[in-house]
């Protein structure tokens, strides 16, 4: 048998022999998924979960789609490519994408699902991902891909050409490329009954935006009467298609954002790989392989909320002759009422009631008629692989060079404004914040977009590696391999922000995003050795050493040990374990990212000024200033260059069984536990327990900044340099203050070694085949992962379980499967899928529970179907039909609140429905 190189290992050995918890995917695996993305079909593997998906990037910019085994994090999964490292993702905090995998070019998947850095370094302290290309490839290929969504939108469409020439054995040499074009349509929520709406009594919640196309006014009237949060449209049940408002409150108005987003953006995709080997002679080969991919990706969010205090002038040409104050109306003692009494205690309006105003009209408004805000993400990933390999001396050896460089620029898209712009228009009143835009106001307010680049990165990894291995010697039960070698990898980030994002000038944007530069260098050295102690017992040790030397002065080395044993009592059974300690490097994210103010990614409310979204009374009236009842809240996020390093101890075992020919499986028990885990601080748990997490809340009196601004107005009616800004700002912030008149400044949440994660469980896989003659062949392949523990603990917190249970990082289901059943006969193929995720008890948001808001809900399980029919009439002609989601379920409800998306969880479903699909394959023979 051939020895080759398995994905956990450096030692060439027979395939049959590994003692490691692989799990391998060929191309007709892949192929008869229907998954013509990376990400895609990394979403069907039971051991992955929850990683980022591209729904991620409505409402957010530059989301890579990510890998995410054991339901530990992306950072945790190491990804690779033919064996070696890929460029992380150049903006934000990201590990690899997995757009930028060619996977038409991809001959077979193997995930390891044991932590390996040992071998590998780093950051495989949950498993690998190798996605090993084509090889010694000859002819010609041509194919084609098409989907029907049948409920509409969200279709794909690609196209492959895939090429190779040269025989290794004959010719001594083989050249492969491919190219791969693929289209993905958008998906609106608004096409799907699941997720049209963000008001959902069925679970208790109405996530619309107190920020509208009309704004919930502050204002005095014509009697001298004061008014905050009325809504013109709130008497006749905020009915208006055009804004898309719902009933938030007796006054108030909200806006059903999700009338405006994606569930899945539109996107293409665009490949080339090439891969060449010249064979010099029996001892060594030479290689090289050139990978280049280009993501384009259009995502829509809602329109761009304005939360600057909008003011909204007396002699605008907008200005309402009168506004309709609702029946219900709460009136306060000491109103004066049209027909000249007043009110001697708090009574309620009994019929809708005309005023005039007289002042400034104030509120928080968002620029409807300008459309959903819209990001333009462009990628693009370049590779480069040179190297060796051979044997010399009776050691097999190989080295390489590898460049990768990944290059991420958001653009601007429509429905992006800038308050520098916009702002003086409103203050004048040329634009309409009452109602429709006419010519004049629109074309004003389609001027103050912003257009051009908007933020990215370029992520660079240079890295040399050599290893050797051979069989050093042999023992009465076989021979002792051995390996060792090294690497040396040179890591840069750069990460630049236009002056707009600097400035926090982006209308509804994410307020101050800085750049990030650094750059570190990697040492590794690793050895192996598997030694057979007596016949069936096999023992295997791996260690590596690394060492960080990052460019802003700091370092830290680290020893990784591996320990693992197979044992063969029978040609039938194979009994398998392992003991490892790994660690994880803090980024240079992690390290360096300045302080900067952003938003939560969900909706919250001042604990202090609006407890469980009621407003207290309070001399500095609450949503005066600033929106803080059921609104994305203010944070200020932050790196830390003293971070340390996270630790982690793992153990597998497992035995492995084959009782008859046609019958094989596995059963592995795992165990990981991550100390030290680097996270930013839970906006989840900070919102949950504000009083444990009172440090948290920054707090600023709104007197230092009426008495700045006061000033600053007076000298510029006087033609006078403007005062002095107080230290610490005019929103000068004060921590662990609780004082119901200060509004919020921001929450902290920055970067600490937080505590530790968990998680254990057991993978098991069964698999069957029979050839049955003439009556063809029969198939079915078993996968699932159960999950006994997960979760993870802040420092000074107890143990927090997710297992089941929707947490700070999201949910862990218990259970997940995927089952196949096959069979061929002759020219035609056919198989049915099931994937199965067990349901959760779904995301509570403490400040909700009512009798309509119950603590506990479930989340229904998610259960898909999915077929496919094969036909291979002739040599060179191959098709494929196939159905996803045979009975067209809808994801399961959810009140999950760390999306966009209301309703369900893009992370963990697929909102498409039903999908028919079909593929052409041409051979050139």
């Amino acid at each position: 048998m051939q020895r080759v190189e398995i994905t956990g290992s450096s030692i060439k050995r027979v395939a049959a022999e590994t003692a490691m918890p692989i799990t391998i995917l060929r191309r007709e695996d892949i192929e008869r998924t229907g998954a013509t993305s990376a990400q895609d079909l990394v979403n069907l593997i039971p051991g992955n979960f929850g990683g980022n998906v591209a729904s991620n990037n409505v409402g957010a910019s530059g989301v890579p789609s990510t890998a995410n085994l054991r339901a530990l994090g992306a950072r945790y999964t190491l990804v690779l490519l033919n064996g070696r490292r890929v460029a992380n993702y150049a903006v934000g905090n990201n590990p690899v994408d997995l757009n930028s995998i060619p996977l038409s070019a991809i001959e077979r998947i193997e995930v390891l699902r044991d932590g390996a850095s040992a071998v590998y370094g780093a950051d495989a302290v949950a498993g690998v991902i190798n996605f090993i290309l084509k090889k010694d490839y000859k002819g010609m290929e041509v194919s084609a891909y098409k989907t029907h969504v049948d409920q509409g939108g969200g279709n794909t469409t690609s196209f492959n050409l895939t090429g190779g020439f040269g025989d290794i054995s004959t010719d001594r040499f083989n050249v492969l490329f491919s190219a791969n074009h693929e289209e993905n349509d958008k998906l609106r929520a608004s096409d799907r009954s699941f997720s049209t709406t963000s008001v959902r009594p069925d679970l208790g919640i109405n996530k619309s935006s107190p920020r509208n196309g009309v704004p919930n006014l502050k204002f005095t009237d014509s009697l001298g009467n004061s008014y905050v949060g009325v809504n013109p449209y709130r008497y006749n049940g905020c009915k208006n298609d055009e804004f898309s408002l719902v009933v938030i409150s007796e006054k108030g108005c909200g806006t059903d954002y999700v009338k405006y987003i994606d569930l899945v953006p539109e996107a293409k995709h665009d490949n080339i790989v090439t891969r060449a080997v010249f064979k010099v002679n029996e001892g060594m080969e030479l290689f090289a392989e050139a990978a280049y991919t280009k993501d384009k990706m259009i995502a829509s969010a809602s329109p761009a909320p304005y939360t600057n205090q909008m003011k909204y002038p007396i002699n605008g040409r907008f200005y309402p002759k009168t506004i309709k104050l609702p029946k219900g109306l709460k009136l306060p003692a000491g109103y004066k009422m049209p027909n000249g009494t007043v009110t001697t205690a708090e009574s309620v309006l009994a019929a809708d009631m005309d005023v005039t105003p007289t002042s400034e009209l104030e509120g928080t408004w968002r620029t409807v008629a300008g459309g959903g805000r819209n990001d333009l993400t462009k990628t693009e990933n370049t590779r480069i692989v040179v190297g060796a390999k051979g044997t010399m001396a009776g050691w097999d050896y190989e080295t390489a060079l590898t460049y990768g460089k990944n290059e991420v620029e958001i653009q601007f898209g429509p429905g992006k404004f800038s308050y520098a712009k916009l702002e003086p228009l409103v203050k004048k009143g040329e634009i309409n914040v009452f109602g429709t835009q006419d010519a004049a106001s629109l074309a004003a307010l389609l001027g103050s977009q912003l257009s051009g680049f908007e933020n990215g990165g370029t992520s660079t990894s240079k890295e040399f590696d050599f290893k050797m291995s051979k069989e050093l010697f042999t023992l009465p039960a076989g021979a002792v391999g051995f390996s060792v070698g090294t690497s040396y990898r040179k890591e840069k980030l750069t990460q630049v922000s236009s002056d707009v994002l600097k400035n926090g000038d982006e209308v509804g944007g994410a307020g101050e995003v800085p750049g990030v530069s650094g750059d570190r260098q990697v040492y590794g050295l690793f050895s192996e050795v598997v030694v057979p102690v007596v016949k069936g017992l096999e023992l295997s040790g791996a260690a590596r050493y690394d060492k960080y030397k990052n460019g802003f002065g700091t370092q830290f080395d680290n020893l990784s040990p591996k320990l693992s044993f197979t044992y063969r009592p029978s040609n039938v059974i194979m009994a398998r374990g392992s003991v490892a300690r790994g660690f994880r490097a803090p980024t240079l994210v992690d390290n360096l990212n300045p302080k900067a103010l952003n938003n939560t990614s969900s909706n919250f409310s001042d604990p202090v000024r609006c407890p469980n979204g009621k407003e207290v009374d309070s001399k500095n009236i609450v949503g005066d200033r600033q929106d803080e009842c059921n609104v994305q809240l203010t944070t200020q996020n932050s790196g830390n260059p003293d971070l340390k390093p996270e630790k982690s101890k793992q153990y597998t075992l497992g035995l492995v069984f084959q009782p008859t020919s046609t019958i094989s499986g596995s059963i592995d028990y795992w165990n990981v536990k991550i100390d030290k885990s680097i996270n930013a601080m839970s906006e989840n748990t900070v919102f949950g327990d504000p009083v444990a997490n009172v440090n948290q809340f920054y707090r600023y009196d709104p007197e230092i900044e009426d008495k700045y601004l006061k000033a600053k107005a007076e000298a510029e009616a006087h033609n006078l340099p403007p005062p002095p800004v107080p230290v610490g700002g005019i929103k000068l912030p004060y921590a662990a203050n609780t004082n119901k008149d200060f509004p919020l400044a921001y929450v902290a949440l920055p970067r600490v070694n937080t505590g530790k994660f968990y998680a254990a469980g057991v993978d098991f896989n069964l698999n069957y085949r029979q050839k049955m003659g003439d009556m063809g062949t029969v198939g079915a392949n078993y996968d699932s992962t159960y999950y006994s523990k997960h979760g993870y603990q802040y420092q000074g917190s107890p143990e927090v379980s997710d297992l089941g249970n929707y947490k700070d990082f999201g949910p862990t289901p218990r259970y997940r499967h995927m089952l196949t059943l096959n069979y061929g006969l002759g020219q035609w193929s056919a198989s049915v899928t099931h994937n199965y995720t067990k349901g959760y008890w779904d995301y509570t948001d403490p400040a909700s529970i009512a009798p309509d808001y119950p603590e506990l809900r479930k989340v229904g399980a998610y259960s898909t179907f999915d077929a496919t029919l094969g036909w291979k009439p002739m040599k060179n002609v191959s098709m494929t039909f196939g159905i996803k989601n045979i009975a067209d379920e809808d994801p399961p409800s959810s009140r999950n609140a760390s999306n966009f998306q209301v309703g369900y969880d893009p992370t963990f479903t697929n909102p498409l429905g039903r999908t028919f699909y079909a593929r052409l394959n041409y051979k050139f023979l």
